[in-house]
């Protein structure tokens, strides 16, 4: 091991670039400054400043647009400074599986544990160098007689291994200096990760000092008001007494599936004109010649525009002859940002931000407006019933909508099942609307009320990719009605894969299995299924009881 003195120079000289490094790097609590431009349908160009909180799922108004974000550095570099610490009661969460250190209380070795907002998960590091638990007080050391140098919990009275945080790249590693190499932080038994791969460190493995890995070694420190913010959902979970998820866990406390019911009528407040009411809103990246074909599809089917908000990547600005088309239609408020690659998730949550009207219309930009399109229905549905979101179908494809289960499903490991085509199969039908059902999750085409996507968070940011289910497994843990309505019909009129650019293929591309391992996790699950539910699932037609079958486990931990 290395004395304290040993790296105290080096130590004080990284004591304001780690302060810098929490306001970078910090999943939650992360704030960024940028541009956004704006164009109106008075065909001018408008830049105006935003300070998005990327992670913290607050919403615009809320953020102190007045203090820059040098200055909020400084404060916190400062703050470091004063407190003797780096970083303070932060949990360290693995980048690429989305799980946390932990230490057993048992044998004192650090370990992989789901991130749970019901246990004190909190590191700290000291200007000193020593990464010490917080419930326990005692700090991190080494077994200098194992080649993999695995961690463990000691007395910090004890001589310890110095710890220092390394960003140079943008990126969060926490190093450790054995011999003459710097190591890192890092899962035992994963060396080496890529977005093929399947050989994730299961619960309870180690964590050691390995050779620095660019996806393995890599961590988010996660500020604890975030996290339990962020995940209120989960920790609010009321676990099923009937037996039917032994051992419990909490995402089972989602299974329940009320049905849908009309509201009273004092409380209807019937739309009578679309675009007071409806707001389309679309996430774009670079395709601004798709969004007008949907914009000219719905003044052709409605003989009128709706209002629509696109969120744009950046942070080139588009051609004028683009500019004069987009100026054709008054209702669109149409946003270029300046990140290159915000992500769908983001964009999305950015975009419902700026609707005024109380449902949107999510949709991709390569959809079309079919005569079937039945706006006017799915806004009847929300008016009159206690639905959250209702879905469309894309040219009658009717297989995907369905429901979201959680259990064992006859194994030991948490998991959630998606039953595609359950909506259908098991026909619950809306009151007054016997062509719609009740459902889980649905398509990317759905009207939903502004208010409560809102209010549970909206999409995950993180998620570029996966964000789908994750914003479905959000309402349904919330309480939220989901409906389908497969009569209303919308096209997807996808483009040739040839005529994408190489920028939007690497994004489409990239990250896949990552993803999904944050979507799954920040669940506390081991992992998820798809299934055709009328092979996997028999219902009770009289009292509606749905069986779900055993599924086989494939060893993913």
């Amino acid at each position: 091991m290395i004395s304290r003195q040993k790296s105290a120079s080096r130590l004080w000289t990284i004591v304001v670039g780690g302060a810098l490094l929490m306001v970078a790097n910090y999943y939650f609590g992360m704030k960024i400054a940028f541009n956004q431009t704006v164009f109106s349908s008075e065909h001018h160009i408008e830049t105006v400043n935003a300070l998005i909180q990327l992670d913290e799922y607050k919403s615009l108004e809320q953020l102190t647009s007045n203090i820059t974000v040098e200055k909020k550095t400084e404060d916190l570099a400062r703050s470091i400074v004063e407190s003797g610490h780096l970083f303070l009661n932060k949990r360290l969460r693995l980048w690429y599986s989305g799980r946390c250190i932990d230490a057993s209380t048992d044998s004192h070795k650090l370990g992989i544990q789901m991130c749970d907002p019901d246990l004190d998960q909190g590191w700290s590091l000291t200007a000193a160098g020593a990464l010490r638990q917080d419930k326990s007080s005692k700090c991190v050391a080494y077994d200098t007689l194992d080649e993999d140098y695995p961690l463990h919990l000691t007395d910090c009275s004890n001589d310890l291994p110095v710890f220092f945080i390394d960003d140079e790249t943008g990126e969060f590693y926490l190093k450790s200096v054995t011999g003459s190499f710097e190591l890192c932080v890092t899962p035992i038994s994963t060396a080496t990760y890529n977005d093929d791969s399947q050989n994730l460190p299961c619960l309870n493995d180690q964590i050691g000092l390995k050779t620095c890995n660019e996806s393995a070694s890599r961590l988010i420190l996660l500020n604890e008001e975030f996290f339990q913010e962020d995940r209120k959902l989960l920790k609010r979970a009321v676990v099923p007494s009937d037996g039917s998820c032994e051992p419990p866990f909490k995402a089972c406390g989602f299974n329940k599936r009320e049905p849908i019911e009309l509201l009273p009528p004092h409380q209807v407040k019937n739309c009578d004109k679309l675009w007071e009411c409806v707001t389309l809103a679309i996430k774009t990246a670079r395709r601004p010649h798709l969004v007008l074909r949907l914009a000219k599809s719905v003044r052709e089917q409605f003989g009128f525009d709706l209002p629509m908000v696109v969120y744009d990547d950046g942070p080139e600005q588009h051609s004028e002859e683009i500019l004069e088309q987009l100026a054709e239609y008054p209702l669109i408020k149409y946003i270029v940002g300046m990140n290159s690659d915000l992500g769908i998730a983001q964009g999305r949550n950015l975009a419902i931000k700026q609707v005024k009207t109380k449902y949107f219309f999510m949709l991709d930009d390569d959809m079309k407006f079919l005569s079937s399109t039945n706006v006017a229905l799915l806004v009847s549905i929300l008016d009159r019933t206690d639905t959250s979101l209702v879905g469309a179908s894309l040219d009658g494809k009717k297989s995907f909508p369905g429901f979201i289960q959680f259990g064992y499903f006859g194994g030991r490991k948490r998991r959630m099942g998606e039953y595609h085509g359950a909506c259908a199969f098991v026909n619950q039908t809306l009151p007054d609307f016997p062509s719609c059902v009740r459902c889980d999750i649905v398509t990317n085409i759905f009207l939903a009320r502004t208010k409560d996507i809102l209010d549970i968070g909206g999409w995950e940011p993180e998620l570029k990719l996966r964000e789908h289910g994750d914003i479905f497994i959000r309402l349904k843990a919330a309480g939220l009605k989901v409906a389908m309505c497969p009569d209303v019909q919308l096209h997807h009129a996808r483009t040739s894969v040839k005529s994408w650019d190489e920028d939007f293929v690497l994004k489409r591309q990239r990250g896949g299995v990552r993803f999904k391992n944050l979507m799954v996790t920040k669940w506390n699950l081991h992992n998820l299924f798809d299934r055709s539910a009328k092979d996997t699932m028999t219902v009770d037609r009289k009292t509606g009881h749905i069986q779900y079958r055993k599924e086989f486990e494939n060893g993913l931990c």
